[in-house]
């Protein structure tokens, strides 16, 4: 008789993926939880919701679908650690998450990506939407264990510069039309 249910590893595996990202409250302290890679970020100031929309909104702010969730978690305790120090900051966080589930009639979480990206759109150049935008691009950009990801091997200047180390060697990125980048004399 075969067996038609999952093995432990693919139930692990499933299981982790559908876990991934979730937020779980225990002891009234508010966690990013990631069971498939055991990593966890207690929270300070954001609550549950709060930091599942965070956790949307920054990966629709800058999209990569090679990487994990954990790493856009990051930018979200980034945000948090920053309102624990900043009144100002948690409150602008507070009401960007409150002004995105009204802007929706509900949790904007469950509108279509493109609705929510419309909704992005519209709020873009808010200090909320700034703040988290900032936020995205030193917590993404700037993590070592990412530069692999994106191609890049870190500073050149050790190494000689660019120019001898296959400064044009991004296989992600597309070619650029022959007139953003004329052909050296």
């Amino acid at each position: 008789m075969k067996n038609e249910g999952l093995n432990r590893r693919q139930f692990l595996c499933h299981s982790g993926k559908a876990l991934a990202g979730v937020v779980v409250a225990s002891s009234g302290v508010v966690s990013l939880v990631f069971p498939a890679t055991g990593w966890s970020a207690p929270l300070a100031v954001l609550d549950e919701h709060e930091s599942k929309t965070l956790l949307h909104m920054t990966r629709l702010l800058y999209p990569h679908d090679a990487v994990e969730d954990k790493f856009y978690a990051v930018v979200v305790k980034a945000l948090d650690t920053d309102a624990s120090t900043a009144e100002d900051k948690a409150q602008q966080l507070k009401e960007g998450v409150k002004n995105l589930d009204k802007l929706a009639n509900g949790n904007w979480r469950e509108l279509s990506t493109d609705k929510r990206n419309t909704m992005l759109k519209n709020i873009e150049g808010t200090a909320f939407f700034e703040q988290v935008r900032s936020k995205c691009i030193t917590g993404i950009y700037n993590n070592k264990e990412l530069w692999p990801h994106f191609g890049y091997e870190g500073a050149s200047a050790k190494h000689g510069g660019y120019i001898n180390r296959g400064f044009n060697d991004l296989d992600w990125l597309p070619e650029p039309p022959e007139e953003a980048s004329p052909k050296a004399r």
